[in-house]
């Protein structure tokens, strides 16, 4: 879990609130606001427990944030409730990991999207996330060999050798065309 910040046009900070599944870098939940507050972290992972039925995985499911007051108050009240089944992990105080795999899907995002487009306000941003946050989700992943993460997060399994047989038949036929092809600086006169 992370939050980040996006600024458009109108040079408004807009707060970018993602909650992703690491194996699977889907964003399971994301939140767009004006403020910077652990109210709206705490509405964001309730929503994905509650919908993704995340009390149901046993024993617990590992929660990794950043230090930030976006991750106290009524976050922890809720992780630390004894019908909770989250254990709350600090990047690199808890774990000796870094919270880099939201960092990267927080890059990707603004890379892949948010940054190829003039988005004038607050509105505008909201929206066009919408739409990003699908895309991203159902875009294939190269760390997922080619897998999306909407489909890895529904459990298919990345296979590094999804491709094998595409690309030793791409290579070959390269190498053919290459070796049939007429240099004309190569002639010798």
């Amino acid at each position: 879990m992370d939050v980040t910040i996006f600024k458009p046009l109108d040079n408004t900070k807009v707060y970018l609130y993602f909650l992703v599944d690491n194996f699977s870098r889907y964003i399971i939940n994301w939140k767009a606001s004006l403020k910077y507050s652990a109210d709206i972290t705490f509405e964001n992972i309730s929503e994905a427990y509650t919908r993704e039925n995340f009390g149901d995985i046993p024993p617990y499911i590992d929660l990794i944030t950043d230090d930030g007051s976006e991750d106290k108050g009524k976050v922890n009240e809720f992780v630390n409730a004894d019908s909770s089944n989250i254990r709350k992990l600090i990047a690199q105080l808890d774990i000796i990991f870094s919270n880099s795999m939201i960092e990267a899907v927080n890059k990707r995002v603004k890379y892949d999207y948010l940054f190829t487009i003039d988005l004038a306000n607050f509105e505008q941003t909201v929206k066009f996330l919408t739409w990003a946050i699908e895309q991203y989700n159902n875009k294939p992943h190269s760390a997922l060999f080619g897998s999306t993460p909407a489909e890895v997060y529904g459990g298919k399994i990345p296979d590094k050798r999804m491709f094998a047989d595409d690309i030793a038949e791409a290579a070959k036929q390269r190498k053919e065309h290459n070796l049939n092809q007429n240099c004309n600086n190569c002639i010798v006169k």
